[in-house]
């Protein structure tokens, strides 16, 4: 019987192990990658910002939306951790209606003493925008995939006689 408890418990701690998401360098390779692959062109700063929506793509990149058809893939200087977390995020800018890189920032109103300071701005059309959020998704779900297809090699090997 402590044989099976023990089998059971192996497995439950196995199986969590096996799932797994991206990492955020995985994360940060993968867009940069796309950076690169689409030639997005690199802004200083743009002009009639008024933030929309958002969306963490990891602790370094964000989506900041002016609109459905205004989008910018916005790198930060600095990790913040608890983008993904937050139901809101804050935009930091000098000058209103603007938004520059080495000035201004982005925060989060739990952690109002933490800015991220903006290192580049990329524009995006709407259809790269939906592409890159669809490259990450698809790249995560492989991740699953990966790891389900682990978790289940391991309950194979590892089988009560």
């Amino acid at each position: 019987m402590k044989k099976y408890i023990f089998v059971l418990m192996s497995l439950l701690v196995l199986g969590g192990c096996a799932t797994r998401q991206l990492s955020e360098a995985e994360k940060s390779t993968l867009i940069d990658g796309y950076i690169t692959a689409e030639n997005l062109e690199q802004r200083s700063s743009i002009s009639a910002f008024n933030l929309d929506s958002w969306s963490a793509l990891s602790d370094q990149y964000v989506i900041l939306r002016s609109s459905p058809f205004r989008s910018y893939l916005v790198k930060l200087a600095n990790r913040c951790h608890d983008l993904a977390f937050s139901p809101t995020l804050v935009v930091n800018s000098r000058m209103s209606g603007s938004l520059s890189t080495g000035f201004d920032s982005v925060y989060t109103p739990e952690n109002v003493s933490f800015k991220c300071f903006i290192s580049r701005i990329y524009p995006l059309t709407k259809e790269q925008n939906k592409s890159l959020l669809s490259a990450i998704s698809d790249k995560e779900e492989e991740a699953l995939q990966t790891g389900a297809a682990s978790q289940d090699q391991v309950k194979a090997n590892v089988q009560p006689r």
